[in-house]
């Protein structure tokens, strides 16, 4: 049976001198390493979606070395044409998208179910979802917008919404669905870094009342105490009304751990790799929310070119350590650590529908 790796490689939109299908390619070098079996087998084809150029390109066994492409469906990104600011701009163009990635996808699961391995999606990203070309949506899409469950046909990164049958038909969703192997996960590589969370999270694990008791030992009853600053009171209270005070001006409050968790769960299921697994009963790997991602170092037995990208835990290499964060979702909300320890979560579609359940008393 054949195995498909599809790697989606996203444009430097901000011009950093990042090549993201490079990154795609030192992941294959990664995995065929971890997996030698593969490096000869006919069966095992990697497929290399370039945002940039607007090619797809496939590795087969004959030569593990070079991508040959299969096809040029979609523009080249043009800086000059496309770009003001860092910023794409809208407009009607073939510049490829998110969905052209899933409709890739879901045509494998229409002919070949059960052979998609990985998707990995390799570029920034935030709380949306995966950034390929840094688009926006037009007002009418946004959340306060007339057709905020639509996607905008225009913009070219991921939504949370992108599952929602109002932006993919059922069969698309079967065939996407389907594709996946029954191991076979989505991986995004980008940060998944909303303030609102990370500040939390911060304060919480760096107190004097978290600290006194090792991770898995504190009970949902005991309040922990938060103070934040009257600007992000401002920036990131209507992200959450259960969780913050009502007035911007209430500054210092407690929360309980149990009350913590549900405001971390809550946003889980609004950002995109939840709503990924909770819509698609795939497991998604994803930064753990409120934190970031760093482009990986070589280390121990990763050598530099199967190197891609990394949650940091070493402040010494990446000048930040998120493993007290790591550690509080591994303790409390059961979300585990991607195998090959690079401090991404598990996102599972039985934990999703479970947290679901449990937010929404349904």
């Amino acid at each position: 049976m054949k195995k498909y790796i599809i790697l989606v490689a996203g444009y430097d939109y901000a011009n950093s001198g990042v090549d993201f299908a490079y990154i795609a390619d030192k992941r294959k070098n990664y995995l065929l390493k971890q997996n030698p079996g593969w490096q000869n087998d006919v069966q095992c084809i990697f497929i290399r979606i370039n945002t940039r150029t607007g090619a797809i390109e496939r590795n087969l066994s004959d030569d593990r070395s070079r991508w040959v492409v299969e096809a040029t469906p979609y523009e080249a990104i043009r800086r000059s044409v496309h770009y003001r600011n860092n910023q794409f701009v809208a407009s009607e163009n073939r510049i490829l998208s998110i969905e052209d990635c899933y409709a890739y996808t879901a045509r494998i699961g229409a002919d070949e179910p059960g052979s998609v391995k990985e998707l990995s999606l390799l570029g920034h990203g935030w709380f949306e979802g995966p950034i390929l070309v840094n688009s926006f949506q037009r007002q009418e899409y946004n959340a306060s917008g007339a057709n905020s469950l639509q996607r905008d046909p225009w913009d070219k990164d991921g939504r949370s919404k992108d599952f929602f049958s109002q932006n993919m038909e059922e069969a698309a969703w079967t065939g996407f669905r389907n594709a996946f192997a029954s191991d076979g996960y989505c991986w995004v590589w980008g940060c998944l870094f909303p303030r609102a969370y990370y500040n939390i999270l911060y304060t919480v694990v760096r107190s004097a009342a978290y600290r006194s008791k090792a991770p898995g030992s504190h009970t949902d009853d005991q309040l922990f105490p938060i103070t934040v600053s009257q600007s992000f009171a401002n920036d990131h209270y209507p992200t959450d009304p259960q969780f913050f005070p009502s007035a911007a001006g209430e500054r210092s409050f407690s929360r309980s751990l149990r009350d913590i968790k549900q405001f971390v769960k809550r946003g889980i299921l609004r950002c995109y790799p939840g709503r990924f697994a909770l819509d698609n009963g795939i497991s998604c790997r994803a930064a753990y929310l409120g934190v970031y991602a760093d482009y990986e170092r070589a280390r121990g037995n990763i050598r530099a070119n199967e190197t891609v990208m990394i949650i940091p835990r070493n402040r010494e290499t990446y000048m930040i350590d998120f493993s007290d964060i790591i550690d509080f979702y591994k303790a409390y909300l059961g979300l585990q650590e991607d195998p090959e320890g690079r401090g991404y979560g598990i996102y599972s579609g039985a934990q999703a529908h479970s947290w679901w359940n449990e937010t929404t008393g349904s």
